[in-house]
């Protein structure tokens, strides 16, 4: 089996599997009709198009950095100036997924790969109101879903790493991430409980949307994987104490702004 793995972040994701109306909530994690989803659409596949060269993938997910819940009250007018029904959105803000798909076509796992490099259709994270922060990264795995989901290093944004390595002592739930994984069919789960989820697509056509209903399982014992940070410092270190050329990129990486923000600050007062 060959696994397509994909890291999944940005400022806002939703991934909606039983909401309607005017309450969408997502769920903690993505979902498998969310992420066939975003790839139907760097494909240039239609809403109208058969969804049948998904079958029999397998679908799972690690949370490398959880995010927050955030609620967003929407209010909004027709064309005609009418008031449409108010709504409560739920997103997950912050976060980062380490998503997988395994199937037994190597060369349509690698297309889907080379489509997410160059999407023909923009790509959301779940919903229309959630771009990722940039192209999605991927790899390719030979391990099965759920080894390649537990040895893949850390995918955290490197301020989330740095953080939860330094606080590790006190809080050292947040250096392990958790995998939901989709079952082999007729497959006997004895270890974890088995959840059902209407999350398998089957047609995105407008007029007759439609899913069927998948098992997910939390594999027991969350993974704790490797940082792809070095070492956290006793206390954070100028940006200006840091040369670019040494470290291969620049010194506004991720939190180094951050911290040149509050250095900055200190020597005003």
């Amino acid at each position: 089996m060959t696994v397509l793995l994909m890291r999944l972040a940005g400022p806002l994701q939703s991934w909606g599997a039983s909401s309607r109306f005017t309450r969408r909530e997502t769920e903690s994690m993505p979902t498998k009709s969310g992420v066939i989803g975003m790839i139907a659409a760097a494909l240039g596949i239609g809403r109208g198009e058969s969804l049948d060269r998904f079958k029999g993938l397998r679908f799972g997910a690690r949370a490398d950095q959880p995010g927050t819940l955030l609620r967003y009250y929407q209010t909004a007018r027709n064309e005609r100036g009418v008031m449409m029904p108010l709504s409560n959105r739920y997103y997950l803000q912050d976060a980062v997924f380490l998503v997988g798909l395994e199937g037994d076509d190597a060369g349509q796992l690698e297309d889907y790969r080379q489509a997410l490099r160059s999407p023909y259709y923009p790509i959301f994270l779940g919903r229309r109101s959630c771009p990722p922060d940039g192209p999605i990264q991927t790899w390719i795995s030979e391990e099965s879903l759920e080894d390649a989901l537990r040895h893949a290093p850390w995918r955290a944004s490197e301020w989330y790493q740095h953080k939860a390595l330094r606080n590790e002592a006190m809080f050292p739930e947040r250096c392990f991430a958790r995998i939901v994984v989709e079952p082999r069919a007729g497959e006997q789960v004895e270890d974890g409980f088995v959840d059902a989820l209407a999350d398998e697509p089957v047609s995105f056509d407008p007029r007759r949307r439609e899913w069927r209903p998948r098992r997910i399982v939390r594999l027991s014992g969350d993974t704790k994987p490797e940082p792809t940070v070095g070492e956290p410092s006793a206390a954070p270190v100028s940006p200006t104490a840091v040369d670019a050329t040494e470290t291969g990129g620049s010194v506004f990486d991720d939190d180094a702004i951050f911290n040149a923000v509050a250095d900055a600050e200190g020597a005003e007062s």
